[in-house]
């Protein structure tokens, strides 16, 4: 009787993803620089959500991990490679977002980050409080974060009356 020993091994996407979702590593850090640049937000500000962990692992979860990691190879490169501030958002318009294989996990990207959605649908309901868009508004999310007691009686931030 001759027996056989099967090796089952995880699909090769599988094997990226446990390759890459460490948050220590450095495609982690690639990835809040990235997002730094895309949102306009410092990782701080990012890391200050509580989600950028998060964000991180849905992505992984949502596309193909040999694309974000194409993508997050393509944006190392850039943020490597760029001297100034100008220098960046340039070769960020030209290298990504011009780019139609980048463009949508960029595109994707910030709307996760302002908005705490991907594809339309929240990450989490921590995603909606946290969406970058309330800080831009000045405003808070309606149902989830209130403005404080007696909040109503200052005046608004820009009013001109």
């Amino acid at each position: 009787m001759i027996r056989r020993q099967v090796i089952v091994t995880p699909n090769f996407n599988e094997m990226i993803i446990q390759k890459i979702s460490n948050v220590d590593d450095y495609y982690y850090d690639v990835f809040m620089a990235i997002s730094e640049s895309l949102t306009g937000f410092s990782v701080n500000e990012l890391q200050s959500t509580g989600l950028a962990e998060t964000y991180y692992t849905h992505i992984l979860h949502q596309i193909e991990a040999v694309t974000f990691t194409e993508f997050l190879n393509i944006s190392k490169d850039i943020l490597e490679n760029s001297t100034t501030q100008n220098q960046l958002n340039n070769a960020i318009s030209s290298d990504i977002l011009a780019n139609p294989a980048t463009q949508d996990i960029a595109n994707s990207i910030i709307t996760l980050w302002y908005l705490g959605t991907w594809e339309g649908a929240y990450v989490n309901d921590l995603s909606y409080k946290e969406g970058l868009v309330w800080n831009v508004m000045q405003a808070h999310p309606p149902g989830a974060k209130q403005p404080g007691f007696k909040s109503w009686g200052v005046k608004p931030v820009n009013s001109n009356s």
